[in-house]
């Protein structure tokens, strides 16, 4: 009780960063239960995130695929917080723009409306948070962000994203908390300059990673049979067999 008659909250237990030895320990962490509970995170403990832990995962990321074998890719790693807070710059007006948009959309939808409020924590702390990894790729005549052919663009970011992907597992099962954003590098010569790239090299997202506020969990998905169409659009079988067994 305190002095004022009232029953005193318990204290929020102190988040604990594991060694790197303990975390990278977890990513024996079975594939599916991996994929099956990793979301988005975007409110994180502002504590850094040691590079013992960091590095390997982002090595192990780079077994993934790119096209042509080409693996015309980079990391940048942002810690300085000047740097932060010019990308922060970048973030906050397109953000303070896109928010209404989407707020006055979700009307009426609670659960829409609820799950805004992470990306609302992440643009007010974003300059603050530990740590952005941000996956460059350098253009080619056959790799291009932007442009004609369009195989060149889908070759461009085909040759990313897994990566991007790996990186995003890796985090969830050693307990770090990731999620990708690209409205901070909406204006490409902006980023560019505040980054340092080559003009053949492009940002393609930026992904703030750390250790989480909250925990993981089983994420809501619409049934397979929705999601699949056979041999083409709207033939979908699979549909009425879970009809079926409803």
């Amino acid at each position: 009780m305190t002095r004022s008659g009232r029953t005193a909250k318990p204290e929020a237990a102190k988040f604990e960063i594991p060694s790197a030895e303990e975390a990278l320990a977890r990513l024996d962490m079975p594939l599916a239960e991996t994929m099956r509970t990793q979301r988005a995170v975007r409110r994180l403990h502002l504590d850094p995130v040691s590079h013992d832990v960091l590095l390997p995962l982002l090595e192990l990321s780079l077994k993934a695929p790119t096209s042509s074998n080409s693996q015309d890719w980079s990391y940048l790693v942002v810690e300085d917080p000047e740097q932060k807070e010019r990308l922060a710059k970048l973030y906050r007006p397109l953000f303070s723009a896109f928010d209404p948009v989407v707020t006055r959309l979700a009307q009426g939808d609670g659960q829409a409306l609820r799950q805004m409020a992470p990306g609302r924590w992440q643009a007010k702390h974003f300059a603050e948070l530990p740590v952005f990894v941000i996956p460059c790729y350098r253009r080619s005549l056959k790799h291009r962000p932007v442009g004609r052919p369009q195989i060149a663009v889908s070759s461009f970011y085909g040759s990313v994203f897994p990566a991007v992907q790996n990186l995003l597992l890796e985090c969830r099962a050693v307990g770090l908390g990731a999620s990708i954003q690209t409205l901070p590098i909406w204006h490409i010569p902006s980023a560019r300059r505040i980054l340092g790239l080559p003009r053949k090299v492009n940002p393609v997202c930026i992904i703030p990673i750390g250790w989480p506020r909250g925990r993981y969990g089983p994420t809501t998905r619409r049934p397979i049979g929705e999601v699949v169409h056979l041999d083409r659009y709207g033939n979908q079988p699979f549909l009425h067999q879970q009809e079926d067994t409803e």
